[in-house]
């Protein structure tokens, strides 16, 4: 059986890092993976699409999130629900811990750490743009060029052990792995 899955995202940076991350993990459980930067997309829209996908019947889809200013993970996505008008339902919705930057930076083990010149805190889940920012060494030109770099020797158990949210994403893949 044919099985789809669409993969909501907010920016370039969180497409980067799933491109290289997540879409593997997904390609090996889905026929087909897509990805949608909402970003610049109206509430109405962002409805629409999701009503589109819910339509085939045989497609799944995950809805990912900063937390942004929200105080908890589930204020966001109650949050999320309501202003979607409930299309969006919370069982398919990852929130990441403060910003995806932050997830970049979990997947440095100390030894790619030491290569690059980094100090990463031993948990990154309150790492923000700005700090990212701030981490990143002078000879990389651009943030982009640095999660380039990162994404290159990334690895995902080190993550799940550093950003409790990036953790929550992968259990959540496993367990639908189960079910596919």
């Amino acid at each position: 059986m044919y099985r789809r899955v669409d993969v909501l995202l907010e920016g370039r940076d969180d497409k980067r890092f799933f491109d290289a991350v997540i879409r593997p993990i997904l390609q090996k459980r889905y026929d087909d993976v897509r990805t949608w930067e909402y970003a610049g997309a109206s509430i109405e829209r962002r409805i629409n699409y999701l009503r589109s996908i819910q339509a085939m019947g045989n497609a799944d889809y995950l809805f990912l999130s900063d937390l942004d200013t929200s105080p908890c993970i589930t204020e966001r996505k109650g949050h999320l629900v309501n202003s979607h008008k409930g299309i969006i339902e919370a069982s398919r919705t990852i929130v990441v811990m403060r910003e995806i930057e932050s997830w970049y930076l979990a997947g440095m083990d100390d030894r790619v750490c030491r290569r690059l010149g980094v100090r990463v805190p031993r948990r990154t889940d309150k790492v923000t743009k700005e700090q990212f920012a701030g981490l990143m060494p002078r000879r990389f030109n651009s943030a982009v060029e640095f999660m380039t770099e990162i994404l290159r020797c990334f690895r995902i158990e080190t993550a799940k052990g550093r950003n409790r949210s990036f953790c929550y994403l992968m259990d959540k893949l496993e367990a639908r792995s189960k079910k596919v």
